[in-house]
């Protein structure tokens, strides 16, 4: 009998650590799939009622649709701080960054 059982490692890493005395059987571990799969199926179905109750509230007017907003000023700014490295150490607070260095030209 060949079984496949995915995500069994849990039980497995259990009985390796000693966490568990007797090592997991093939009906536990399809035991244990089949009610992974289950939740899984559980979950799937509650996300989708909710995403046809939120679809529903939005229509009849119950829930604002989320607001469009767009960045302006320095908030719009992609990055902050030094775009460049500097030759000399930069030191703020507890972080330290070292100046960069390059090598001379050979003559």
């Amino acid at each position: 009998m060949r079984v496949s059982v995915r995500g069994a490692v849990v039980e497995w890493d259990a009985w390796i650590r000693g966490r568990r005395k007797q090592a997991p059987s093939i009906k536990e571990l399809v035991r244990n799939q089949n009610y992974r799969e289950h939740i899984k199926g559980k979950a799937r179905e509650v996300e989708e009622r909710e995403l046809l109750l939120q679809a529903k509230e939005y229509e009849e007017g119950l829930v604002a649709w989320p607001a469009q907003t767009i960045a302006k000023g320095h908030a719009a700014a992609s990055s902050f701080g030094q775009p460049e490295t500097s030759e000399e150490p930069v030191s703020t607070a507890n972080t330290f960054q070292p100046g960069s260095w390059t090598p001379a030209v050979k003559k």
